[in-house]
């Protein structure tokens, strides 16, 4: 791919999400990870002081929640594109939320690896195409 490598930042709390995303991430050439945070506090400190093109998130963590990070990342930092991750048991009414406050999609666990490899394709084409 020719210019810049989509930016992620990856949010989860549990190391073993993050190590099989990370799998996917590196391998797809597209993207590089350019931090990683274990809950919504760290997601917008993190956020805002690596401006990622692509935040990948859960919705369930400690102190403040995927759906609260995603909320304060768009108030304040609209550019970023987040997609958030769910367990599938039970979080039909979280992933309708997400969706309504701006995620780009909501992934679910354990992660798709050809879905994310899409998500990762389509942002890279639209950072591409700005």
């Amino acid at each position: 791919m020719a210019g810049k490598k989509l930016t992620v930042l990856l949010v989860d709390d549990s190391r073993t999400v993050l190590a099989q995303i990370e799998k996917v991430v590196v391998a797809s050439e597209l993207a590089e990870i350019v931090g990683t945070a274990s809950n919504g506090a760290q997601a917008i400190q993190r956020a805002s002081e690596l401006k990622p093109d692509l935040v990948i998130m859960d919705i369930v963590m400690p102190d403040i929640d995927g759906l609260a990070a995603l909320r304060m990342l768009q108030a304040n930092q609209p550019q970023i594109r987040v997609a958030m991750l769910s367990s599938v048991g039970g979080m039909a009414s979280k992933a309708e939320e997400a969706f309504r406050l701006g995620a780009v999609q909501v992934l679910g666990k354990p992660v798709d690896e050809e879905v994310l490899g899409a998500l990762l394709s389509q942002e890279s084409e639209r950072l591409g195409s700005k």
